[in-house]
């Protein structure tokens, strides 16, 4: 009788793993199409000599059809960081230009012979280091004679689309990217639920070391980006403090799971019980994490969101990609209300 209830259990677990994954892959496949055409036609943006800092700014150039030479914005933790950094010139990001590399854009202005510099003005600029904002940089160009001009966010995103427009002289395409950001917004508020989901939702961090081939998980902390900008409009709620046992401050917004030569210690899921798991950044490190937690401890096949199949790969948001939140929250709300 134990060897036949061993291998029913066994084979319910392959099957969860099973159709978890495809689920997984084809939400990931579905979000990588609609980020890489996020209008009818994709076209590559015109590079230009200039420097930018603040990722906001760079995203809207480049659905103006604009890629600056230089940039400054949080490619470690922005989705579209590795697609940019194909394109252009990565100095770091806004806290590193002016502390441990204080002469990266003096040293940028003079390699190529920069005259002018747009930074994004936002006071909001990072939920993960509060007190960095790029208009830092402002005392270390003295002496430079560059001109610098501000994309103020303060007025919404109407204006940061006009001003980044006009600073480019791309006026005639403000309109229409103007126009298609609306319609997506309008869009996606048709599937939003008619009323709160109350589900208990867990986000998950996958980090992929090709060199190493190893994995690196963590849990986001509550009151972070995915609460803003996708959980809060859903009415659901982030119960990953459970991954933070002794009440310590989350790096970046995020809990780091513990790892042994065992695999992860994803026991916490277990105690949380969660409705939904979000797998973001390397889904396949998730997946293989659970997969081998599981086989370890089959209570975690008992979980909410693993008996009904609700573990999804969704595109990460950390308010970077401005002109792609209608689609990124639209693809959350398609997940997570089934």
């Amino acid at each position: 009788m134990v060897r036949v209830s061993r291998n029913k259990e066994r084979v319910h677990s392959s099957m969860i793993w099973a159709v978890s994954l495809l689920c997984t892959v084809l939400l990931m496949v579905s979000a990588g199409n609609a980020l890489a055409k996020p209008g009818k036609k994709s076209s590559t943006p015109k590079q230009v000599k200039e420097l930018v800092i603040g990722d906001r700014v760079i995203d809207i150039a480049y659905h103006l059809g604009v890629m600056p030479k230089i940039i400054s914005a949080r490619m470690s933790v922005w989705p579209m960081g590795k697609r940019i950094k194909m394109a252009a010139k990565p100095l770091g990001c806004p806290k590193c230009i002016t502390t441990s590399r204080k002469t990266a854009v003096a040293d940028a202005i003079n390699k190529w012979g920069l005259k002018r510099i747009i930074i994004e003005k936002n006071d909001s600029y990072c939920l993960f280091m509060p007190q960095v904002r790029p208009t830092d940089v402002i005392p270390l160009l003295k002496g430079t004679n560059v001109k610098i001009e501000y994309v103020d966010f303060s007025k919404g995103i109407d204006s940061a689309i006009r001003q980044t427009a006009q600073i480019f002289g791309k006026q005639d395409k403000a309109d229409a990217l103007i126009a298609k950001y609306h319609k997506d917004m309008a869009m996606t508020k048709q599937l939003m639920p008619a009323k709160p989901l109350n589900k208990r939702v867990v986000i998950i961090k996958g980090v992929y070391q090709p060199s190493s081939g190893k994995s690196l998980l963590s849990a986001e902390a509550p009151g972070m980006y995915s609460d803003r900008f996708m959980l809060k409009p859903l009415g659901c709620t982030n119960v990953g403090e459970v991954f933070n046992p002794g009440d310590a401050k989350p790096a970046k917004g995020h809990y780091m799971i513990k790892k042994s030569r065992k695999g992860f210690d994803l026991s916490p899921l277990i105690a949380a019980d969660p409705d939904v798991i979000v797998a973001v950044g390397d889904v396949m490190s998730v997946q293989k994490a659970l997969q081998g937690y599981a086989k370890k401890n089959p209570k975690l096949n008992n979980v909410k969101a693993i008996k009904d199949m609700a573990v999804y790969g969704l595109p990460g948001y950390i308010d970077a990609s401005v002109i792609e939140y209608p689609l990124i929250l639209r693809q959350w709300a398609i997940a997570l209300a089934h």
